[in-house]
């Protein structure tokens, strides 16, 4: 409407050529305009940037007149605060010319709604209520969408009946969602939808594994929305399909040179370079190590299958390895039997976690090849990598050792390149370390790296992991993994805690800083000196002692517990907080609990590694949060890096959780720290 010929040609030309073909009608000015929509049109366009008056006028007429016309406003470009305010004003949305595609898609999905919407008019009349209208939207969607209350199906469209296998909506109304869900989704599923019904569900998709009417699973990811269903609230679950891009045939041809026919994983040849493009990229946080996986006795598999059906094999170990892993790993076909998958995980415990899971998946399929069943087991080869030198050829070389070691010991294994804990690499470390490490005690040079702990209930805020950082000579950051083995092997480690304490004590002072947990290690807390030293620095600094938690690790409570239990009861007794760390993956767990007084249990982030997917894991740490509230402690998840888990642990209780789910530590600075 009152727009320059060129520019309505210039549309029409777009969707004729995509073939959408229309009748359309130019109004000059906002009278004409006004006119028009009396007429018998599906779509107005306002060509909003010539007049800025025009589309409040053309809102306004077609709201007046009670009119079904939908309203596209146009512009030589999109900004997002206008498109914003373009919507407000009434507008189904804002195109521009130049974007030819997203203008014809707009068309396309506007024309095709009011369409739908014109039909239903015509077929029930003035009657047509608000849920009619929102059926015929989302009959009209290509994504698979079903209103959820209470776990019950109340609404679903013909895209979502259609990906399930059903014939009809009224097979799925009144019926459990659960229903429509592997068992091993159902209590991520859960924990999102209690989440997402209390307003606190991230817009993070959902990976969950459904299945149809036939028992065949579909791998999925849901996007989980507030919604209401006849003025109730409910959950809006939505299912995008796969789409290509505007090149399909350069896509498949891409696609079929990166991945394994057979697999569908990445091939050897792009998955070296995938991994060299990822070792190029600094790590931000944990460790990182590589994965060899290779079956066991493969070679009688072929002898008894044939060569052939043994390949089958080899792709169901892929599909295991594709639901096994975790957004941030790259993984492929490194060749022939063997497997390679880089892990980004907290620590080499997190590696040997997800390791022993995906061997427990494998082990326990069976395998129908022609006319017999068979099962097979794996072994998984572990090297860490040296993050000061990242040798891609280096940590392959130690991983397939390491493989080839559990391979000739049975198999069926984990095993960890020794190369990761020779001596002499340890004393050349510590040669390397120990003098760096007390000439940046000198310095000055450590830095405080906070990590926020979120709360699943949102009931707290400005609470914070406190980690640290040492700076280095050229003023870049040095991660924990690197220097804090050397510190601990060689009595530094007591002076970095004192550092670490006396800075979070400034830090707090100064800043929004409701509760800061600090760790101790092993010789802080045998250290009958700290309890009075950390009073006079709390005392001076002007704070609260409950603004501090001390933290300590499980293993090192359990081999010093009597220290341990009487520093937590003198800090406690003084209004400090308390809590036990990495808790779940020692050999006495219930003694720590039973002996030691404590605010909070932190879970060790291994047990996070397969939660969403491993229900026994699930079970344990159900038990664990059980024995918690028992005794009336918080529990704290460390290391949560997915939204699935994530649900899993609101469906299991947990309070509090950390990692890079909620966000990455950020480094800050700590002036004036206290002499150590």
């Amino acid at each position: 409407m009152t727009a320059r010929q060129d520019r309505a040609e210039t549309i029409n030309s777009i969707l004729r050529n995509g073939g959408v073909a229309l009748h359309y009608h130019r109004a000059e000015d906002a009278g004409k305009a006004a006119e028009a929509i009396n007429l018998d049109y599906d779509l107005a366009v306002v060509f909003s940037d010539e007049n800025p008056d025009l589309l409040p006028a053309v809102i306004d007429a077609r709201d007046r007149g009670q009119s079904k016309l939908t309203v596209i406003s146009c512009r030589e470009s999109i900004d997002p605060d206008q498109l914003s305010a373009d919507i407000i004003a009434g507008a189904a949305d804002l195109v521009a010319p130049s974007q030819r595609q997203r203008l014809f898609r707009v068309f396309q999905r506007e024309l095709r709604a009011a369409r739908l919407g014109r039909a239903l008019r015509e077929a029930v009349g003035t009657a047509a209520s608000y849920r009619e209208q929102l059926k015929t939207f989302m009959a009209g969607s290509a994504d698979a969408i079903a209103h959820v209350q209470e776990g019950v199906v109340l609404d679903a469209n013909p895209a979502w009946t259609q990906l399930f296998g059903r014939d009809d909506m009224t097979t799925l109304l009144g019926t459990p969602i659960m229903d429509l869900f592997a068992t091993e989704s159902h209590a991520s599923l859960k924990g999102a939808l209690v989440a997402c019904t209390q307003g606190r569900w991230p817009t993070d998709p959902l990976r969950c594994t459904g299945v149809d009417i036939n028992n065949s699973q579909l791998s999925l990811e849901l996007n989980l929305e507030q919604a209401q269903f006849e003025g109730e609230p409910c959950v809006r679950i939505s299912i995008a399909p796969t789409t290509r891009d505007d090149g399909p045939l350069l896509k498949e041809l891409r696609e079929a040179v990166n991945r394994d026919p057979a697999t569908g994983l990445f091939t050897r040849k792009y998955l070296i370079e995938r991994l060299e493009d990822a070792l190029a990229q600094p790590l931000k946080g944990g460790l990182r190590g590589l994965a060899i996986i290779r079956p066991d006795a493969f070679g009688n598999v072929v002898e008894t299958v044939g060569s052939r059906a043994s390949e089958l094999v080899i792709q169901g170990m892929a599909d295991i390895l594709k639901d096994h892993v975790q957004p941030s790993d790259v993984y492929g076909r490194f060749g022939g039997t063997l497997f390679a998958v880089l892990l980004p995980r907290g620590n080499t415990r997190d590696m040997q976690a997800w390791s022993e899971s995906f061997c427990r998946k494998v082990g326990a399929k069976l395998f129908e090849l022609s006319d017999k069943s068979l099962s097979v087991t794996c072994t998984v080869g572990l090297a860490t990598i040296d993050e000061s030198e990242p040798s891609l050829d280096l940590v392959i070389s130690q991983a397939m050792e390491a493989c080839q070691d559990g391979r000739s010991r049975g198999g069926d294994q984990v095993a960890v390149s020794s190369a990761n804990q020779a001596t002499t690499e340890i004393e050349d470390n510590d040669r390397l370390w120990v003098p760096r490490i007390k000439q940046a005690l000198i310095d000055q040079r450590f830095r405080l790296a906070p990590q926020p702990i979120a709360s699943l209930a949102g009931s707290a805020e400005g609470i914070y992991d406190v980690l640290v950082r040492m700076i280095d000579e050229q003023g870049d950051d040095i991660l924990p993994g690197q220097f804090m083995p050397a510190a601990e092997r060689n009595q530094l480690v007591k002076n970095i805690d004192r550092w670490v304490l006396g800075a979070t004590v400034g830090w707090c002072r100064d800043q929004s800083v409701n509760r800061a947990f600090v760790r101790l290690s092993q010789p802080t807390v045998t250290d009958d000196t700290l309890v009075r030293w950390l009073l006079e620095q709390v005392e001076g600094a002007g704070i609260g002692p409950d603004r501090l938690v001390l933290q300590v690790p499980e293993i090192v409570a359990d081999r010093h517990l009597k220290a341990t239990r009487d520093m937590a009861e003198e800090l406690r007794s003084l209004g400090f907080g308390f809590a036990i760390e990495h808790f779940g993956v020692g050999s006495r767990p219930m003694q720590v609990l039973n002996h030691v007084p404590m605010e909070f249990l932190k879970i060790d982030g291994s047990l996070m590694q397969g939660m969403a997917r491993e229900p026994h894991l699930q079970a344990k740490l159900g038990g664990l949060v059980s024995d918690a509230r028992e005794k009336g402690i918080a529990t704290i998840a460390e290391r949560v890096e997915d939204a699935n888990t994530m649900a899993v642990l609101w469906q299991l209780g947990v309070e509090y959780i950390q990692g890079y789910q909620v966000q990455e530590p950020e480094v800050v600075l700590a002036e004036d720290p206290p002499a150590t």
